[in-house]
């Protein structure tokens, strides 16, 4: 009886399938991963990948100098993040049998041994706590093993497809294995692994040649098989896009030409290097051409994505929770990310919000889970329910935050896929998913020097030269396998289609020319491709002219004129059309930040309660100070803000000090108050007259004279009627003042003089008596200005 041994499961139901083509009896398959599980015994628990994270994270608290020297944090959230390196650099290291002192060379800086040393303390005190704790992993398992003979005396004979390195571990167990049982090893050799494969114990007294297939024996030491590899005479195209998503089409385009040609679906394969470009083929895929074989991702779900809003909102130092029923009805509202869509996903953020820091057994942190996957389907259930298990077992003897559990529960299942259910029959896959198989028809996307070849995160401790002298898988031998697997999709196609990016960041992948393929690069036309893209293609016609300037008469004094009403009408004309002629209202962007971290509201409020409350001609930091500590929560002023605004108000102080010492004092605020109901102030000229309305931020007075303040938090306005507006509003002959809250001084940055405001409202009143073009002078910052110029971008 027969072990068949492959690299992926996709290779194995490859395998299977053709006991229905073959009407044959197979023998048994299995992957490498599931083998090794089966053959290594170990006399102590697999560990959980949750357990190993907390297992590392102690290790590191025990190694004091590992931040310090090599900038690797051991706190907790950052850790998480960043363990990768970590896992990757210590399995590498197993996996090739090689110990940490294999690296060390004087040769390299000066403190290169001692940060290797480090190294060694962190992955020692992760053994011992593994040890410790009865349980292993991929890292202790090589050196605690042994050979599940059990399994093996079921079979008479294993095979090894190999499709990629084969680790010293892995060498070593085959040929412990082939003492005992007949093991055969079955590769192919191409210029790109003809180095590696020569460098075998087992293998260097045999002649290997370029281009051939091999079957050998690891017990006789022998070749049993070699076959040359003929290779298909491929048709290859190549295109290039300015813009990534053009590849969409071109990927569709390429297929349909493959059907018409003859070639099956199941047979034709579309390859991504860069995973991310099945999301953006997906939304491409109308009429579900494609069955994407990783799935799609668990972070599209409903039940991750409510989750990791609450978590989000729940661990932001500046978020401001907006509780209002009609938040999305609410004219005034300003909608912010995270108060959108929990509003949006109708989410208990203050109750899950009082939770955040407590520490949660198991049972507590299952029932909060367990309340986001109503309506989920069985399969995500499922999956989470696994994740469920391992916390559990995790927190048998312990517990944790919230915060903390779900930081880790986020990093094991954002890399989770569910099944892409009702796709079509051509497949779209990652590269080391097509190891091994054949297309007849291929598409490979993002052929571009930043994907191609993929990079190794091992790359953070290890140069090549350290690499090559300690016996460690080189970077050139990476690329090179990268290499050999686009060497064996293309040269086993009929027809082979590949495009890249070119633009200003990116370009092709040098791969392209290193493979030594005849391939007509063909110009592409964009336009074509776009159009592709469109929906409902036939029958739209989108025009894109702008809209010219409106003319007409309108009478802008028919009702009383506010100072921003009068601004627009001199600069921004056309913004006043659309606000106050057609009374379109703006549109409420979605935004990062809340509307309640808006600082000069703020400041503004606050000044009004601190004058409506304390002394008029006295400004005491320690009432201020209290003040702002007791309103900032209200709108979501961080502790760092708050500490900031405490230390910009002393030099208010100073200012209001002298002012009030010249002897001004407080007298009104936001004048005229709406219970008041003062009638509009009216400027005549000649027969005609103006109706003006506003609010004045504060007025303070000083023997018969009034002192107009407007408070500004932002840029002081240059050449503003504003000053002037509030004289004419409230008294000709008052100052008027900008009050700068960040330099905290008293300015007008030549601001126009009331003379200046009355002829310009005088010009206004003659220009409404005939037609106006409503066109701004300048129209940057217009909220309406996707509407007449029609920019889409």
């Amino acid at each position: 009886m027969k072990l068949r041994i492959f690299g992926s499961t996709r290779k194995i139901k490859e395998y299977y399938d053709q006991s229905k083509t073959l009407n044959v009896l197979l023998d048994n398959a299995i992957s490498i991963q599931d083998f090794l599980e089966r053959v290594c015994l170990v006399n102590s628990h697999k560990a959980s990948s949750y357990e190993s994270l907390l297992l590392m994270q102690e290790a590191c608290l025990k190694s004091k100098n590992l931040e310090k020297e090599l900038g690797i944090s051991a706190d907790f959230f950052t850790f998480l993040k960043n363990n990768e390196y970590l896992f990757s650099f210590f399995k590498e290291l197993s996996l090739e049998k090689k110990s940490i002192n294999d690296l060390k060379n004087n040769d390299y800086y000066a403190s290169y041994n001692e940060h290797l040393e480090i190294l060694k303390e962190v992955f020692d005190h992760y053994l011992a706590l593994l040890k410790k704790n009865h349980l292993h992993d991929d890292l202790s398992l090589v050196k605690d093993y042994l050979i599940n003979f059990d399994f093996i005396d079921e079979y008479d004979v294993i095979i090894y497809n190999l499709e990629g390195f084969l680790s010293k571990f892995e060498e070593d167990l085959f040929l412990q294995i082939a003492d005992y049982k007949e093991v055969i090893l079955c590769f192919r050799v191409s210029r790109f692994n003809y180095e590696y494969f020569s460098k075998f114990d087992f293998l260097k007294d045999m002649e290997l040649e370029t281009e051939f297939y091999y079957e050998v024996s690891l017990n006789e030491g022998k070749i049993l098989k070699k076959e040359k590899i003929y290779t298909q005479n491929s048709q290859i195209k190549v295109k290039s896009f300015e813009i990534r998503s053009l590849q969409c089409a071109f990927a569709m385009d390429e297929v349909s030409h493959f059907l018409r040609e003859g070639l099956k679906p199941e047979n034709i394969v579309i390859i991504t290097p860069d995973e991310s470009f099945c999301d953006l083929l997906r939304l491409f895929d109308k009429n579900n051409m494609f069955n994407f074989a990783s799935g799609i991702n668990i972070k599209e779900s409903l039940f991750y994505q409510k989750l990791k809003i609450l978590y989000d909102s729940a661990n932001s130092e500046s978020f401001y929770y907006q509780k209002q029923e009609d938040y999305f009805l609410n004219e005034d509202t300003i909608f912010d990310y995270h108060n959108t869509f929990l509003h949006y996903l109708n989410l208990d953020f203050e109750n899950f919000k009082s939770q955040f820091d407590q520490q949660f057994n198991f049972e507590q942190f299952e029932n909060l889970i367990i309340q986001f996957l109503e309506n989920e389907k069985q399969e995500l259930i499922s999956i989470i329910q696994k994740e469920l298990y391992f916390i559990k077992e995790l927190l048998k003897n312990q517990s944790l935050k919230v915060k903390e559990l779900l930081q880790l529960f986020f990093i094991h299942i954002s890399n989770l896929n569910l099944s892409y259910v009702g796709g079509g029959k051509v497949t779209v896959m990652g590269l080391l998913e097509s190891r091994g198989l054949h297309f007849d028809g291929v598409v490979i996307v993002d052929f571009n020097e930043d994907v191609i070849p993929k990079r190794s995160i091992n790359e953070l401790f290890l140069n090549n030269e350290i690499r090559k002298k300690a016996g460690l898988i080189s970077y050139e031998r990476r690329e090179n396998l990268q290499r050999f697997y686009y060497e064996n999709l293309i040269k086993n196609a009929k027809k082979v289609s590949i495009s890249y990016v070119e633009n200003e960041e990116q370009r092709k992948s040098r791969f392209l020319d290193d493979l030594d393929i005849k391939y007509f690069y063909e110009k592409p036309n964009s336009k074509t491709y776009l159009d592709a893209l469109k929906l409902d293609y036939q029958s739209t016609r989108l025009n894109l002219e702008p809209i010219k300037a409106p003319v007409l008469k309108h009478d802008p004094f028919e009702k009383p004129l506010s100072f921003t009403r009068f601004s627009l009408l001199l600069n921004q004309k056309r913004t006043y059309y659309y606000r106050y002629i057609l009374n379109l209202k703006e549109a409420r962007a979605l935004s990062y930040e809340s509307n309640f971290k808006n600082e000069g509201n703020f400041i503004h409020k606050i000044l009004e309660i601190y004058y409506k409350e304390n002394s008029k001609n006295y400004f005491d930091c320690s009432i201020f100070n209290k003040l702002l500590q007791r309103e900032s929560s209200k709108y979501g002023i961080s502790d760092l803000e708050l500490e900031i605004l405490k230390i910009r108000f002393e030099n208010f102080y100073k200012n209001e000090q002298k002012h009030f010492d010249e002897g001004y004092k407080v007298d009104k605020l936001e004048w005229p108050p709406a219970d008041l109901k003062l009638p509009p102030k009216v400027l005549r000229f000649g027969k005609e007259s103006i109706r003006l309305i506003g609010v004045i931020d504060r007025i303070d007075y000083r023997e018969g004279e009034n002192f107009i303040i407007d408070y500004k938090s932002g840029k002081i306005p240059i050449d503003s009627y504003q000053l002037a507006f509030y004289q004419a509003l409230y008294d000709e002959n008052a100052q008027a003042f900008f009050y700068d809250l960040k330099r905290m001084k008293f300015t007008k940055e030549k601001a126009k003089s009331l003379i200046d405001l009355k002829e310009s409202l005088k010009n206004l009143l003659d220009e409404s008596k005939e037609e106006m073009e409503f066109e701004n002078k300048k129209d940057n910052y217009c909220p309406y200005k996707l509407i007449y110029k029609k920019e889409v971008k």
